[in-house]
């Protein structure tokens, strides 16, 4: 089974976590929960909370669940399934390590009697295993 190819729709819409509304780091309690609020949802009136356009049937959220309760149909929803965007104190510690990515990438530019950063990168050179001339093999 090719889990990016398209059958009859784009297999990225109507993944079982954007069907149940459920992130898909969530824990099993937050997922029952999460379903149960959308069951609840669609008995009450589908036409106010459809999905990419088209209006939820319970069978749908069954089908979702099923889904998620088997290991191989999870992981294959999770493979397909935009992680969003980050934002706010994300966006931010991610900032903060690009930062250090090019500070770093720079101190291994710098003298040698010049450490940056407060880190002696020819320390690394006693603590990595001496190159070999052999090819590994297969």
């Amino acid at each position: 089974m090719n889990l990016w190819s398209w059958r009859d729709r784009n297999p990225y819409y109507e993944t079982a976590f954007q069907v149940l509304d459920v992130d898909p780091t969530a824990d099993r309690a937050a997922t029952r929960a999460r379903i149960a609020a959308r069951r609840k949802r669609i008995s009450y009136d589908a036409k106010r909370f459809p999905l990419f356009g088209e209006i939820l049937t319970v069978a749908q959220v069954n089908e979702a669940e099923e889904q998620l309760a088997t290991p191989r149909a999870r992981i294959a929803a999770e493979l397909i399934t935009h992680r969003p965007e980050p934002s706010g104190d994300d966006l931010a510690d991610l900032n903060n390590l690009l930062e250090l990515s090019r500070t770093l990438s720079t101190a291994t530019e710098a003298p040698a009697h010049e450490p940056a950063a407060g880190l002696d990168y020819r320390v690394l050179l006693a603590l990595l295993p001496a190159p070999t001339d052999q090819e590994p093999s297969a």
